[in-house]
């Protein structure tokens, strides 16, 4: 179970809640059926059942609208890394949560819109991300680093080359396998291509060390996600609940 950051709410700042979650839901709807750049804020609030203005309460332009639409799959993504961290600790390496992370990306159709459909408009969106959710990506980053400094302190990881040359190369190697999905010939499925990706990180960068070591570093790296995702959830509820 991951631990609910939530907080109770009064009746109008729930009404608040459902109002902006219905929109997010309408957006996320929009995004997936017709792409990122023939949505309007206008189709949006028509969707919704809801004025323009409304719309407005909550995000002040198109972008805040679906990055806050990213942030919720986002929050969901950390919310499953979470949980198979703590059924099963080898989820926390590389090759653990790269596999990981490749089938939650084929199971949630706003990521597979943005991460294989549309990567253009993923760009611009982290391209204004800094102006509209602040520190948020500096938090990520960090997490990140310090992710893979837990891994190494744990030589849990290889050490023949530097942390950010080891987490650019894993992220290269996430890219390719979603971006080439276009372009993918044959008839294996999605789980044989997330067992092959975790075979690829794993010869890649990991040590081979043995099960305790992964166990004496778990505790670690979820109380990194779990930081990460309360950050996440602050963001999502400024501008859901206020």
């Amino acid at each position: 179970m991951v631990e609910d950051v939530r907080v109770p709410v009064d009746g109008a700042r729930a009404d608040r809640g459902r109002r902006a979650g219905l929109i997010l839901d309408t957006a996320a709807e929009l995004l997936v059926a017709w792409g990122y750049r023939r949505v309007t804020i206008d189709e949006v609030a028509r969707r919704a059942g809801v004025g323009k203005g409304t719309v407005y309460l909550h995000f002040s332009t198109k972008e805040e609208l679906f990055l806050t639409v990213m942030m919720r799959s986002q929050r969901t993504m950390v919310e499953r890394v979470l949980a198979e961290c703590r059924t099963d600790p080898s989820t926390i390496l590389f090759s653990g949560l790269a596999r990981l992370a490749y089938l939650a990306v084929h199971d949630d159709p706003i990521m597979r819109a943005m991460l294989v459909g549309d990567a253009e408009t993923l760009g611009a969106l982290t391209r204004v991300a800094p102006d509209v959710v602040g520190d948020l990506l500096e938090v990520r980053l960090r997490m990140f680093g310090d992710y893979v400094r837990v891994l190494r302190e744990h030589e849990l990881l290889r050490r023949d080359v530097s942390p950010e040359l080891q987490w650019h190369a894993y992220g290269a190697i996430m890219t390719g396998f979603l971006v080439f999905e276009p372009f993918r010939t044959g008839a294996a499925g999605v789980t044989e291509r997330a067992d092959m990706l975790r075979r690829v990180v794993r010869s890649s960068f990991e040590t081979g060390a043995p099960a305790e070591a992964v166990r004496q570093a778990a505790p670690a790296v979820v109380a990194l996600f779990q930081d990460y995702h309360h950050r996440l959830h602050q963001e999502i509820e400024k501008r859901t609940l206020t």
